[in-house]
Parts: structure tokens; C-alpha cells; sequence
């Protein structure tokens, strides 16, 4: 098994997976559910069973009956949302990206962000590196790196989601009296410090060494020890400017 047992456990209370049936029957009449609502439900229980074997197997291990077993429907049922395995596992990036915006936007949104920006923003991205998010992606991000059409679309994914999360947390920082390029910076270089660690951390988990390193991290930077460390982010349009922002 590739995820962890923690990680399996933290996977299956994000995505609420294998929810138990209630034991008794209830007697309010629930109201009929649309087609619509019946396709939205079945096409999350395929989602959220393909980043399960994902995690459980990885890539090379995933079969598109384990993952209708998983989600207790049929192997048509699959095939019927999703024609191809390409499509089910596209679909299951987004949603993999899609949940981490959702988090990220409440924990930029919460007193803690408020208090201390950095530290608010590294519990974010320990949550999505150091979790099933990370773990589900990386295993179809390996075999992207050699699929061309998968690539393409991965990464179109990767930058809506980027470009996303720095609209998200670029102004927490600004609000906390940092300049927009210094907390570009910091934002930056944070993330990719993290992303690092997590690479690392697939073959040598020492949590409290990498949670170590990034308390004097952000120590260097709450102190000033930083001086002059400014960078835009590539692409990203700035405030009260017309077209793209500078790279």
C-alpha cells in the first residue's frame, strides 16, 4: 500500500468515504432526487473511489472495476460518465484541486491567517503536501511526465489551481503590511520549499525534522532577515494595470 494508514484515515474523513448506512428507517418521506442529482452523486462516489485506489495503489495499479466496486456501481455505470480511464483520472485531478482551493480559502479566511499570514499559509501547504492531495497527484503527475496529451492538460490544472491559491493568499499578506513583492516572495519560495520536503518525505518521512526546518524559515523571515527578497509572480496580473503582470 502506498498511502500510510494515517493517510488512508485523513482521506477517508475529508472525502467522507464509506459513510454507514443509518440502522433504523426513517419515516420522513424524503423528497424524489432529480436525474441531475443522481448523476452529480454518482459521478463524486467514482471521484472520490479513484483518488482511494490512487492512494491504495497508485497509477499503475488502478483498474477502472476496483474503482466502480469501490464506488458500488457498476462497470457501466463508470463508463457511462466516464468514457475512458483519461477521463477519469482528469476528472479526479480537478477534484483533487479543486478540494485543496476549497481549504486553502477557509484557512486564508480564518484568525489564524489573520494573526500570522506564514504560518497560516505553511499549515495550508502541509495539508495538501503532506497529505493524500500530494500523494494521489504525484502518482499521475510521474506518468504525465511521458504522456504528452496528459501533460497538456495536467498542467493547465496545475496553473489554474496555482494561479488560484496566490490570488487567495497574496492579499493575507499584503493586509499584514508586507509588500506585494516580498510576499510573493516569501509565498514562493515557502511553497516550494514544502514541495521539496514532500518529494523527499515519499521515501524519508521525518515530519519533525521538515516542520523543524520551516520554523526557522519562518523566523528568517518574521525577524527582516530577508532583506531585498522581492519577486512578481509569473503571470499574474497586477492591480490597477492593464493586460498581464510582468515574469
Amino acid at each position: 500500500m502506498r498511502g500510510s494508514t494515517r493517510v488512508r484515515a485523513r482521506l477517508r474523513r475529508d472525502l467522507k468515504l464509506h459513510l454507514v448506512a443509518p440502522s433504523f428507517r426513517s419515516t420522513v418521506k424524503r423528497p424524489r432526487r432529480t436525474q441531475a442529482t443522481r448523476t452529480l452523486e454518482a459521478r463524486e462516489k467514482l471521484l472520490k473511489a479513484t483518488i482511494e485506489v490512487l492512494v491504495d495503489r497508485g497509477y499503475n495499479g488502478l483498474t477502472t472495476k476496483e474503482v466502480a466496486a469501490r464506488a458500488g456501481l457498476s462497470n457501466g455505470a463508470l463508463v457511462h460518465h466516464f468514457g475512458t480511464k483519461a477521463d477519469l483520472i482528469m476528472a479526479a485531478t480537478a477534484f483533487i484541486y479543486d478540494r485543496a482551493i476549497e481549504k486553502g480559502r477557509a484557512v486564508a479566511q480564518s484568525e489564524r491567517a489573520r494573526r500570522d499570514p506564514l504560518d497560516a499559509f505553511i499549515v495550508d501547504c502541509l495539508s495538501v503536501y503532506f497529505e493524500w492531495p500530494f500523494i494521489a497527484a504525484s502518482e499521475i503527475l510521474i506518468v504525465a511526465r511521458t504522456d504528452a496529451m496528459l501533460l497538456d492538460q495536467i498542467t493547465l490544472l496545475m496553473e489554474r489551481f496555482r494561479g488560484t491559491m496566490n490570488e487567495i493568499w497574496l492579499p493575507v499578506f499584503v493586509r499584514a503590511n508586507m509588500k506585494e513583492r516580498q510576499a510573493s516572495f516569501v509565498l514562493l519560495t515557502t511553497l516550494n520549499m514544502i514541495r521539496g520536503m514532500a518529494i523527499n518525505s515519499l521515501w524519508q518521512r521525518d515530519e519533525s525534522h521538515y516542520k523543524a526546518l520551516l520554523r526557522e524559515w519562518a523566523r528568517l523571515v518574521k525577524c527582516g532577515a530577508l532583506v531585498g527578497g522581492e519577486i512578481e509572480i509569473p503571470g499574474r496580473r497586477r492591480v490597477g494595470t492593464k493586460g498581464k503582470g510582468g515574469r
